[in-house]
C-alpha cells in the first residue's frame, strides 16, 4: 500500500482491508490517517475500516484509541458532525440464505421502489414546523405509535430514543428549516440499505451473536446506515460552534 508520513506523527496507520480495496481507496484517506496519528495519547495505531474514504478529520471508517493520562481526547467531530448518524441490523424476516437467494435481483428491486434514496429525492413523509418538532421530541415513539415502527424498535436503541433528543425550539431556526426539506430517507453517498445474511460459524462472541437472534439457522436480515444530512448536521455543527 502507498505509505503516507505526516511530520509530528505518534503511531502508524494501519488499514485493515484486501490489496484491492486498499489501492482504490482515495489519497485522502491515508493523509487523514496520517493526521489521526499524529494525536497526542493515540495509543498503539491509527486504524481505518474496509470501507474508508474521505471525512472531516478522520478518514470516515476511521478510528483511535486514546489514552486519557497521556493528553487523549473525547472528539465529537473526528469524522464528521451528524446528530442521529447510525447502522442498524433489523432481522425482520425468517427466511434463509437458499430462500432468497435466486430472487435477490427481485427483492433489491423491490427495495428500491419502496424507499426513497439520493440526492433530491422527497420521503413520503410531510411534515408542518409544529408536528415536526413533536417528531424530533419524541423520535422514534412518534412513528412506532402510527405504525411505522415497532415497538421492539424502541426497546433496542440507545435510551429508547428520545430522551437525549434535540429539541427543536432550541435548535437554530436554519437547523428546522433543514429538517422540513426533502428528507426521511436513508441519505446519499456512503449511506445505504442492503440484504445481508449472518453466519454463526463467523462470529467471535458467540453469547454476543445470540442476542442478536444470529443462530444455527442463519437468517436473512436487513441491515442500513442513515445519517441526517439536513437537520442532524445543523444541530451538530451549532452545538460545536456554541460549545
Amino acid at each position: 500500500m502507498p505509505a503516507t508520513y505526516k511530520e509530528g506523527m505518534r503511531r502508524a496507520g494501519r488499514i485493515i482491508a484486501t490489496e484491492k480495496l486498499i489501492r482504490e481507496m482515495d489519497e485522502a484517506v491515508y493523509n487523514r490517517s496520517a493526521t489521526v496519528a499524529t494525536l497526542a495519547g493515540i495509543a498503539r495505531y491509527a486504524l481505518c475500516m474496509p470501507d474508508g474514504h474521505s471525512g472531516y478529520g478522520f478518514p470516515i471508517g476511521g478510528g483511535r484509541r486514546m489514552d486519557v493520562e497521556q493528553g487523549g481526547i473525547i472528539s465529537p467531530g473526528g469524522i464528521g458532525v451528524r446528530h442521529n448518524w447510525r447502522h442498524a441490523p433489523h432481522r425482520d424476516t425468517n427466511l434463509t440464505l437458499e430462500d432468497v437467494q435466486t430472487r435477490l435481483k427481485e427483492i433489491v428491486d423491490r427495495l428500491f421502489q419502496r424507499v426513497p434514496a439520493g440526492v433530491g429525492t422527497h420521503g413520503f413523509l410531510k411534515l408542518s414546523i409544529t408536528i415536526f418538532e413533536i417528531w424530533v421530541e419524541q423520535g422514534a415513539r412518534w412513528c412506532v405509535e402510527r405504525d411505522m415502527g415497532w415497538q421492539e424498535d424502541l426497546e433496542f436503541t440507545e435510551e429508547n430514543v428520545a430522551s437525549q433528543a434535540p429539541r427543536p425550539r432550541k435548535s437554530a431556526e436554519r437547523a428546522v428549516e433543514r429538517g422540513l426539506q426533502p428528507g426521511r430517507h436513508p441519505g446519499s453517498g456512503n449511506h445505504y440499505l442492503e440484504v445481508q445474511v449472518a453466519r454463526r460459524m463467523t462470529c467471535a462472541d458467540r453469547e454476543l451473536a445470540k442476542k442478536f437472534g444470529i443462530n444455527d439457522s442463519e437468517p436473512d436480515r436487513v441491515m442500513f446506515h442513515c445519517g441526517s444530512p439536513r437537520f442532524g448536521h445543523q444541530v451538530a455543527t451549532d452545538y460545536s460552534r456554541n460549545s
